[in-house]
């Protein structure tokens, strides 16, 4: 056969697996509505949602320098997301009452999708809600560029970590997702994190099939397709008066939870009373809003399961706290080489460690130094560490020996709150392991 006509042929061939491909999605998803209907009748149905014709929509202004979709969604910051198919640039997940597939376009540009909404909303409310959660208002190119000017290091790595954005996500989704992480490896924290959304949380009128009809990934074979589970549905994550109204610890622990059990139960409880007298959401609200990251950090330490660097966590990933540092082995490790020489003694990364690297951190990038250790962390995640050039990647010779050495030469007075246990040691340098 003539070499054009053969490629004539090899790509009509892979057309009509792409058409066949979602003649059986769309065929899926007609075949499962009764068995959506079902699904619906066994979970409560959040009635004041509805879903949409989905139409792409441009994030605007995000291009591959503002938002890389590899380094953001991940790398430890949420639990909900799941790639699509073979690509490391097609997403999907759950923002509030929202299905969300978000990607990037052959130019690097992100555009959205939105597969349903509240009732009451419009796409109008989809590009206000979508950008709030990307943080898209904030020009990451304008503040790394200051951050290189600031920091050799960082200059040297930009190029590396450009479009690592950091999220806005809902505050109770943020803080109990951590409490799942603790002591715990990814799998099992996006396990956890959705059984509380399938357990307590509210079932959307969208499933797997309604969102495969959108893949186009040419390494699906019809096969593949045909075995989509299409009656999988999404769901809300639960508000804290939802956990306080169905959760118990007996039903957690027999969900697997272990003892992050009577932390769930507890946290809520303890965020139902709180001091203003608020409600959870609105006690959340007001962290965020009106209160500092030292009052915030500390107001969250009251919750049972919440230490210094979870507390941290969730005042970076959801409370506009962009100062904020959660200090793990990873952010230790680079923070001794680069930066802290003085803390290669320690032992482990206490309290007054995280304390001490976040005020190293704020003196060198200032009101946003959050978001400059959220690309140097992504830049030490083994698939990412493995692309540096080699005078970039931190030498592994920095280990913990003695922390009370270290506390000593820093003379800084210790917490009560005792530090959190650090994910076991396997899950580091994973692509999407957990900062707590």
């Amino acid at each position: 056969m003539p070499r054009a006509l053969s490629r004539i042929a090899s790509t009509h061939q892979r057309a009509l697996h792409s058409l066949r491909a979602r003649a059986i999605a769309h065929a899926s998803v007609a075949s499962r509505r009764g068995a959506h209907s079902r699904v619906m009748t066994k979970a409560h149905a959040h009635s004041a949602v509805t879903s949409t014709d989905a139409n792409w929509v441009p994030l605007r202004d995000m291009h591959a320098g503002e938002l890389r979709l590899k380094y953001t969604l991940p790398t430890g910051q949420s639990f909900r997301w799941r790639p699509r198919g073979s690509s490391e640039s097609d997403y999907v997940g759950v923002i509030g009452a929202r299905v969300v597939r978000v990607r990037e376009t052959a130019s690097g540009d992100a555009e959205y999708k939105v597969y349903c909404r509240p009732a009451s909303e419009s796409d109008d409310d989809d590009d206000r809600v979508v950008r709030d959660y990307f943080n898209a208002d904030v020009s990451l190119v304008d503040m790394h560029a200051g951050f290189a000017a600031n920091d050799a290091r960082f200059r040297a790595l930009a190029p590396y970590v450009g479009g690592s954005r950091m999220l806005r996500q809902d505050a109770s989704e943020c803080l109990f997702s951590f409490i799942c992480s603790s002591n715990n490896h990814i799998s099992r924290i996006h396990g956890m994190v959705e059984k509380m959304c399938v357990h307590y949380g509210d079932v959307l009128p969208v499933t797997a099939a309604d969102v495969a009809i959108d893949d186009v990934d040419e390494k699906i074979e019809p096969e593949e397709a045909a075995a989509v589970k299409g009656d999988e549905a999404f769901y809300t994550f639960p508000s804290v008066s939802q956990i306080l109204a169905k959760a118990t610890e007996e039903r957690l622990r027999e969900l697997g939870f272990g003892y992050r059990a009577k932390f769930i139960v507890g946290a809520a409880k303890v965020l139902a009373e709180n001091p203003d007298g608020k409600s959870p959401e609105a006690y959340l609200a007001s962290l965020r809003d009106e209160k500092t990251y030292a009052e915030a950090h500390e107001a969250l330490m009251a919750c049972p399961g919440i230490g210094p660097k979870v507390s941290a966590c969730a005042c970076l990933f959801s409370l506009d706290k962009h100062e904020a540092i959660p200090v793990d082995t990873h952010v230790w490790q680079f923070a001794v080489e680069h930066y802290m020489p003085e803390l290669r003694e320690a032992k482990s990364v206490t309290p007054k460690i995280m304390r001490a690297v976040e005020d190293k951190m704020f003196d060198i990038f200032g009101p946003y130094a959050g978001w400059a250790h959220n690309a140097m962390f992504i830049a030490e995640l083994k698939s990412i560490k493995e692309s540096l050039p080699e005078e970039l990647r931190t030498p592994r010779r920095a280990t913990p020996s003695s922390a009370s050495k270290a506390a000593k030469k820093l003379k800084i007075k210790d917490e009560p709150k005792p530090p959190e246990t650090l994910p076991p040691a396997e899950d580091f340098g994973s692509p999407a392991r957990t900062r707590a």
